[in-house]
């Protein structure tokens, strides 16, 4: 039996109960002692507009190496699968790719590409190895739980899970929404005053009814690294920041805050140009509908947009 750490609102933890494979007594006898919802007693039903119902939906904040050391980091190759049906990638490191893990241990998810449905058991495999290594030196590590339908109590609050692997545990926070729709964020920038750029930065997003643990990282680098970007020669002069991810799950009785902060690096060793730095912007849930706010620098303008959607199964 292994335990399950939940954080609601107001930051406290409490613990649940939960195990890979549950036999039926066990289901029940977890089912039992979980505190039960009462619809009079505040809980969020569905919103409807235009006939449609928003979705179950799931989101995983962020996936951190425990015992992360910085010397055996590049060793570090394979996935961390998301399954239920389909399955989902959310870390993804073959021969030759970018090192895919921060100085804290943090991975740099890069999906998934569609967001998470939590009708049934979703579990997460660790397939990890040491690259060159002996086949005889994999160690293969059990999928783990994160969610089913026992847990139908922890409904939008953030939870985190400890999954074993070949190199240490693995902490997953993520959180399920009785109702969520889809948020398809996209920045561009317009107007540009230089040809071309090598760009850095860090872009998350939170909504409103979770704390700073609840952020999903879209876009990070770090101080000494960037990506090019060439500007179209169009009128507008535009370049698209590609970010590693692009979909983010919302509770539908929330609001969605982009926290943006970008900057041009300097291939002089002067300090980095600020583009843009510590502007958020604010989006209202809902099921359809595209949004876009505009920040106007001296070097260009940064448009945030959001299109929302709703899952349909």
């Amino acid at each position: 039996m292994e335990m399950l750490s939940v954080k609601g609102e107001g930051g406290n933890v409490r613990e649940a109960e939960s195990t890979k494979v549950p036999r039926v007594e066990d289901q029940i006898g977890v089912h039992t002692r979980l505190p039960l919802l009462n619809p009079k007693q505040g809980e969020q039903q569905p919103k409807v507009m235009d006939g449609t119902v928003a979705s179950d939906l799931m989101e995983v904040f962020s996936v951190r190496f425990v015992e992360f050391d910085k010397p055996n980091s590049s060793q570090i190759y394979g996935f961390l699968l998301i399954s239920s049906f389909p399955t989902y990638v959310v870390f993804s490191r073959i021969d030759g790719e970018p090192l895919n893990i921060d100085s804290q241990g943090f991975v740099k998810l890069l999906g998934p590409d569609t967001v998470i449905v939590p009708n049934d058991s979703i579990e997460i495999y660790p397939y990890l190895f040491r690259y060159e290594a002996p086949a005889d030196q994999f160690e293969d590590y059990d999928n783990e739980l994160l969610w089913n339908h026992m847990f139908y109590c922890y409904f939008d609050t953030i939870m985190s899970r400890m999954v074993e692997s070949q190199f240490g545990p693995i902490e997953v926070k993520y959180a399920a929404y009785r109702h969520g729709v889809v948020a398809h964020v996209d920045v561009t920038l317009t107007n540009c005053q230089f040809p071309s750029a090598t760009v850095g930065g860090l872009i998350t997003a939170q909504n409103s009814n979770l704390g700073e643990d609840g952020r999903s990282v879209l876009f990070k680098t770090d101080k000494n690294e960037g990506i090019s970007i060439e500007i179209s020669p169009c009128k507008n002069r535009i370049a698209q920041l590609p970010l590693a991810r692009c979909k983010t799950a919302v509770p539908v009785n929330s609001s969605l805050t982009i926290y943006v902060d970008i900057w041009q690096c300097s291939i002089t060793g002067t300090p980095h140009h600020a583009i843009i730095q510590d502007e958020k912007f604010e989006y209202v849930a809902r099921l359809t509908g595209h949004e876009v706010r505009t920040f106007r620098g001296p070097a260009c303008q940064i448009n945030v947009g959001v299109t929302w959607s709703h899952y349909v199964a």
